[in-house]
């Protein structure tokens, strides 16, 4: 059966809540491997679920981050613009921030801190490529959509595991354009890392709440949300 348990935790003086999500059949053996979520601008809520219950029926221990603080919850758009865009002109924050939820996760029972994960969407792709080129003990992590852009580009030996990133031809949110330069700094930190691209996806294909935009190249693609996270599960099972 999959449990949901919120997981209140700090990053200093500001309170998260998270959410832990696993199947508790499988912990009977033993701690499973871990995996943060990073959520999407509009910060956590019932659309990450499906992601969390995902990877829980595969054997994971996911916990759904908070970025943003207990309480603080986007209503529109333009108030989850606001409150990401905190985070992404701070990248030393976003890694502390996204630090919180990995050590909330590695002390848990429930997950060995020896096989943790991260994976994100969007603003949460970002916020764990931050991670693991800050030299979190990551294994692998995934990037649906994600930003990819940094300025604090990662140097050998920096990043502990592997990298995975999952993009859309037709973003125009995180345009193309931004594969070329990411994947010159993964090649010149000496990074084991992988782009997939797909042809008929553009931004946010894996979420299903996500309402078309031509504007900015942002529809939900089940198709491709489904050979997404294929990807990403045999990745992380290659790693843990």
């Amino acid at each position: 059966m999959i449990t949901y348990t919120t997981l209140p935790y700090r990053h200093g003086q500001t309170p998260l809540e998270g959410t832990l999500v696993h199947d508790d059949a499988l912990t009977r053996s033993g701690p499973l491997p871990g995996v943060l979520v990073f959520h999407e601008f509009m910060g956590p809520g019932g659309y990450m679920l499906p992601h969390a219950e995902m990877l829980a029926r595969h054997g994971f221990a996911a916990l759904l981050c908070d970025m943003y603080g207990a309480g603080v919850r986007p209503r529109t758009p333009q108030e989850a613009s606001a409150q990401s865009r905190i985070y992404r002109s701070d990248r030393r924050l976003m890694r502390q921030r996204a630090l919180a939820g990995l050590q909330a996760l590695a002390g848990h029972g429930l997950a060995d801190p020896a096989r943790l994960h991260a994976v994100g969407f969007s603003f949460g792709g970002c916020t764990a490529l931050e991670l693991a080129r800050s030299g979190a003990p990551l294994l692998a992590t995934a990037s649906f959509y994600g930003y990819l852009n940094t300025p604090l580009p990662c140097s050998a030996g920096d990043v502990k595991g592997r990298i995975l990133v999952l993009h859309g031809v037709h973003d125009r949110v995180v345009p193309m354009t931004e594969i070329p330069v990411f994947e010159q700094e993964m090649r010149g930190a000496g990074v084991d890392f992988r782009v997939i691209t797909y042809p008929d996806a553009g931004h946010g294909f894996a979420n299903a709440t996500q309402p078309g935009d031509p504007a900015t190249g942002s529809w939900h693609c089940a198709k491709t949300c489904r050979h997404a996270w294929a990807a990403t599960l045999a990745y992380f099972n290659e790693s843990t």
